[in-house]
């Protein structure tokens, strides 16, 4: 990352001059033309009516945390609102917010200091920060990808957490395309940067209760992304290898020439914790290695390259990286049901999906809970551009009335299985017994999947829904932390 001002300002015997870039990146590799700097123009000339002048190529803008702390901190009822979990008495057993999950009660800023960060005395000045990286698309009659970084404070209480007044904006990735595996650590370094700062402490010079300033403490205890995002950000490898969260490995079949997550034999390893410092290991391993080749060797593996989240000593790269119920589940299972098991093998006629439209449309549903437009039978196949919340809505409402009498003994089951774990999952609250059987009908269904359609048909998403269980224990019901409420920012900054 370069200064603007400095690219704009730069001179070369006295004359303003195009600055290249001189970033290398391998400094020890045995070629000398791999070891020469980059040399990307980094500016371009223009010429105005004062003259010519040096303009940025692209623009990485990069959102102050100090800055938009300060700016909160200047509000009555901030502090007071920080402090709001001070007051819960919730039952063992009930998990009603992040703040009865295991990350929240146990999570110590220093490894070596096991101090819980979230003293019920100092929250107000410790702050759990959430992030989420997402890309959207801007512009209406052109491709061109913008990505978004947003930061969520999750001492607030889950009715203003998400509100767009108390979301951090930490960084606009430009576009046209979505930076590559290594080149997200670029655009993480400068937040990655503050936050080491924060681990020690921020001065704020004022704030509304403290005219004389306080003290600061922010830690990241959260990524919330879809599977693509969570991987590039945290230095996983991508769900055609290996699942993040256990050792369960991607299968290749010959066949559907595609990667799967079929056999349940050993199904009782994948739950078991992951040694963290293997991981680490394996990251720094990865960006000690002087040639491209040696690294991609290294992260075929063991999945895991450099992030600049590691430099945060107690960054946990397994259990802060949440499986996402909202991709996992409807835009992932759910829609995988529909559309790979039931319509790609005749299971649904396109007569039925115009059935299932009328069927719909002879549902009351409360309005709150939002009608699915009549596209059932709509594109070639039929339920085309369902959005993650018309996918609930559909499994969770219509699903099982509308369509029950077309499908046979065992996409029956199937269907149930996922609805029933859907509905348990979705609520505000959920108890350690209604995740206990959530958890057991998507395993349920995920062996009648593979004993109907096989084991290429069990995609990645149906495997990481084996993981949602401990994403809650760790973080609460997956109200307190799913994606929903970031896809709307994305629409805000896309208007």
């Amino acid at each position: 990352m370069y200064n603007p001002t400095d690219l704009k300002n730069y001179t070369e015997d006295d004359e303003p001059s195009v600055k290249k870039c001189y970033h290398v990146e391998f400094p020890q590799h045995r070629s000398k033309k791999r070891r020469l700097p980059c040399g990307q123009p980094l500016t371009q000339k223009i010429t105005t009516p004062k003259g010519r002048l040096l303009r940025p190529l692209s623009i990485y803008p990069v959102g102050s945390i100090k800055q938009q702390l300060y700016m909160m901190y200047q509000r009555p009822d901030f502090e007071k609102m920080l402090r709001h979990s001070r007051r819960r008495n919730i039952p063992e057993g009930i998990f009603s917010d992040i703040y009865e999950g295991n990350i929240w009660r146990t999570f110590s800023i220093d490894p070596s200091n096991p101090s819980p960060f979230f003293d019920k005395t100092m929250l107000d000045t410790h702050i759990g920060l959430a992030i989420n990286v997402d890309w959207f698309q801007p512009f209406q009659y052109t491709t061109h990808s913008t990505g978004a970084i947003y930061g969520v404070l999750c001492n607030l209480p889950r009715e203003s957490r998400f509100k767009p007044e108390n979301i951090l904006t930490l960084g606009i990735i430009p576009g046209p395309h979505e930076p590559k595996q290594g080149q997200i650590n670029n655009i993480l370094a400068p937040i990655v940067d503050e936050l080491l700062q924060f681990a020690e402490g921020v001065d704020l010079p004022a704030t509304y209760q403290h005219p004389q300033g306080r003290k600061i403490y922010l830690a990241l205890i959260l990524s919330a992304n879809d599977i693509p995002a969570a991987r590039k950000i945290c230095g996983h490898a991508g769900p055609g290898v290996k699942c993040h969260r256990c050792p369960k490995r991607a299968t290749y079949d010959q066949i559907t020439k595609r990667n799967h997550y079929g056999n349940f034999r050993n199904a009782h390893e994948w739950f078991q914790p992951v040694p963290i410092g293997r991981y680490r290991e394996a990251a720094k391993q990865w960006l000690n290695y002087g040639t491209q080749a040696k690294r991609d060797k290294h992260f075929l593996a063991t999945g895991v390259r450099w992030s600049e989240l590691y430099r945060l000593a107690y960054f946990d790269p397994v259990s802060f990286m949440v499986v996402d119920p909202m991709h996992c589940l409807f835009l992932g299972v759910g829609k995988w049901i529909v559309k790979k098991l039931l319509l790609a093998h005749d299971k649904l006629t396109k007569q039925q999906c115009t059935t299932i439209d009328e069927r719909m449309k002879n549902v009351r549903v409360p309005s709150d809970i939002g009608r699915i437009p009549s596209k059932v039978a709509q594109g070639e196949e039929g339920f085309s551009k369902f959005t993650a919340d018309q996918w609930r809505i559909f499994f969770q409402v219509y699903a099982i009335p509308c369509m029950w009498d077309m499908l046979d003994n065992g996409d029956k089951a199937i269907i149930f299985h996922f609805v029933r774990a859907c509905d348990l999952l979705v609520n505000r609250i959920v108890r350690r017994d209604d995740l206990d059987e959530a958890h057991n009908r998507l395993l349920t269904m995920a062996r009648l999947i593979e004993e109907h359609y096989g084991p290429a048909l069990i995609s990645p998403n149906i495997h990481l829904s084996l993981h949602i269980k401990q994403c809650c224990l760790d973080y609460g019901p997956p109200y307190a932390y799913w994606c929903y409420s970031f896809e709307r920012m994305n629409g805000l900054l896309g208007k």
